[in-house]
């Protein structure tokens, strides 16, 4: 027994940032948890069985270095969050499903190209080649550029604590995986490309969003794209910056989606025009949305400060470095403060403001389960601001770092001028919401290019198409293999996985004997 303690014990990581993220991990499933208690009043048992066995799950695709373990676990989470989207449709369910599956199929097939050339530990990759398969692996699952298509969509459909859990978590675990691959001391150039081009891309869509969901959607991929950039670069500072870029942005996304879910029961819209006088109406609700996005914009006392601010000390000391992430902060201030303009600034009254938030605040409906969660964020945020190095001695070193504030604070007035003025000028660039923003449609402009080509104009079902062709034809194929083996020996075919297990830790076992 004390072996196969040892030699489980041995397929964890226990040193480095993981023990740290895996504890991150628990306190944000903790608020997501809180907030659904008042959404999910149906099956609620079930929803909290999915939570648990979504946290054992991605606990160990954050601490293990077993491939088989790491597989595994995340398509546990794979399949536990898919169910989840069954509070919104299974329509949603099976999409999201389809779309993960694909990126388990490249994710499998990188993993077993690893093993195959020695690597039988998750570890640092130093095949350039090899590293590439690895982050097109995780690309459909983790929203890399160009596979990011399907964030969008699920969370304009998805409730408010399930878009907490996919921005807020999921789609970062394999930001976590890669700070395990890629060598520290070169980073990979491909990966800093991609995210250079997620902070761009999605960064000006999020600021043309008015529909609250989208915008913190394509701002999950624009911030994501600044831990991209990070481990792309290598270096100390650089993967301390993609911790608590992870870290700052999965506190703040996950109080986003869920303030955005009390918003839209609030005004009965998602819509950011809709949001007249939001501090009197929810004021606690108000302070924890304001504290986010001023974290988001990298805003200097803030924990997004701390995070932007190492992984740009980590570039080329040269003038186009410098000016270019002066042009990316500028960016994600522009569509944080955008937001800000619209809830707290553009035709709110605040006359008789002590009177009217006493009034407003007396006749406010209290929801202590989601006051509880957005607590717990607006908190965590508040100490990662002030204390960088975290528990344990994985960032220590960052105590005695000089985060230069005061270059900070004269970045950040130079941008509030600048914000300022384009949003006082421009009216607060009002733009109209996207309507029926769905991978259907998305589906139907690929097939509408596809076809003009040959100047066609042909009108497709994509509706059938996800909800019949992909799912029947995997249906179709798993009838087929059950109709190839003989049904009396249907169930000899739950000796499968016992055997793929044999096979996968026959070392172990050989070793026990």
């Amino acid at each position: 027994m004390t072996v196969l303690w040892q030699q489980f014990s041995a397929s964890f990581i226990w040193q480095s940032y993981f023990p740290l993220l895996a504890g991150v991990g628990i306190i944000l499933t903790l608020m997501t948890s809180l907030a659904a208690w008042k959404y999910f009043a149906r099956n609620r048992v079930f929803y909290y069985l999915l939570t648990l066995l979504y946290l054992l799950s991605s606990t160990i695709v954050i601490l293990t270095n077993n491939w088989f373990l790491f597989l595994f676990g995340w398509e546990l989470v794979t399949l536990t969050t898919a169910l989840m989207l069954a509070w919104s449709s299974w329509r949603l369910v099976r999409q999201y499903f389809i779309i993960q599956f694909f990126g388990s199929s490249i994710l499998l097939l990188a993993a077993l190209t690893a093993i195959s050339f020695g690597y039988n530990k998750i570890g640092i990759i130093n095949s350039n080649w090899l590293q590439l398969l690895l982050i097109l692996g995780v690309a459909m699952k983790s929203g890399l550029f160009l596979f990011h298509f399907w964030l969008p969509p699920i969370h304009a459909e998805a409730p408010a604590p399930v878009s907490a859990i996919l921005s807020g978590w999921v789609v970062k675990l394999g930001y976590i995986f890669l700070l395990k691959i890629i060598p520290i001391t070169t980073g990979n150039k491909f990966l800093y490309l991609l995210g250079l081009l997620m902070i761009i891309y999605a960064g000006w869509q999020a600021f043309r969003s008015a529909d609250l969901k989208i915008m913190l959607a394509y701002s999950t991929i624009s911030q994501l794209g600044l831990i991209a950039l990070a481990i792309g670069t290598g270096g100390r500072y650089a993967f301390a910056g993609a911790v608590l870029q992870i870290i700052g942005h999965g506190f703040a996304k996950t109080t986003l989606f869920i303030s955005s879910g009390i918003w839209q029961q609030e005004y009965g819209s998602r819509i950011i025009y809709d949001f007249k006088n939001a501090v009197f109406r929810r004021p606690l609700t108000s302070a924890a949305t304001l504290l986010s996005f001023l974290s988001l914009s990298g805003l200097v006392f803030t924990a997004g400060y701390n995070s932007k601010y190492l992984i740009k000390s980590a570039q080329i000391g040269d003038n186009f470095a410098g000016l270019l992430f002066f042009g990316l902060g500028l960016l994600s201030f522009l569509y944080s403060f955008r937001i800000i303009y619209w809830f707290f600034i553009k035709n709110q009254n605040y006359h008789n403001f002590k009177k009217n938030l006493l009034f407003k605040n007396n006749n406010y409906s209290y929801y202590f389960s989601d006051l509880a969660a957005l607590l717990v964020g607006s908190l965590v945020l508040i100490i990662a601001a002030f204390w960088p190095e975290m528990p344990g001695d994985s960032l220590a070193f960052l105590a005695a770092k000089d985060f230069h504030l005061l270059i900070g604070l004269r970045d950040n007035l130079i941008y509030l001028v600048i914000v300022g003025y384009l949003l006082i000028s421009q009216t607060g660039f009002i733009v109209q919401p996207r309507t029926q923003l769905s991978l259907e449609n998305y589906l139907q402009s690929f097939l509408n290019f596809s076809y003009s080509i040959s100047r066609k104009s042909i009108i497709f079902d994509t509706e059938r198409i996800f909800e019949s062709f992909f799912y029947r034809a995997i249906y179709n194929s798993a009838h087929k293999l059950y109709k190839f083996v003989y049904q009396d020996f249907t169930m000899q075919l739950l000796w499968i996985p016992i055997f793929l297990t044999i096979i996968l830790f026959w070392q172990q076992l050989y070793a026990l004997f």
